[in-house]
């Protein structure tokens, strides 16, 4: 994913989450804000995946199909909300369910 897309900052951050449009499907939860700029954040607990090796391929297959979904001008945060380790099928049907719902 390019750098341009990547919500960084706190004060971004933390304005999304406090105004932003609440979206959930059955695995990921979202927060939404339309912006002039299309940026993506990306999160999993660490409480219930331990390993970092977990977290980081949960992150890479929502990063994979967010890339491949074309959402204009939006700021999104993905939180992954599930207890198990999923497979690409999964991530994708719950991420376009919350792109539909937009």
């Amino acid at each position: 994913m390019k750098k341009n897309l990547i919500l960084k900052g706190k004060s971004e951050i933390d304005n999304l989450f406090a105004t932003g449009v609440s979206v959930s499907s059955e695995f990921i939860f979202a927060k939404v804000l339309s912006s002039d700029s299309t940026k993506f954040l990306f999160a999993v607990s660490s409480k219930k995946f331990k390993r970092a090796v977990d977290r980081n391929r949960i992150k890479r297959l929502m990063r994979e199909v967010t890339r491949k979904v074309d959402v204009g001008g939006v700021k999104i945060a993905f939180i992954y909300t599930g207890s198990s380790i999923p497979n690409y099928s999964e991530i994708e049907s719950s991420i376009n369910m919350i792109i539909s719902k937009l």
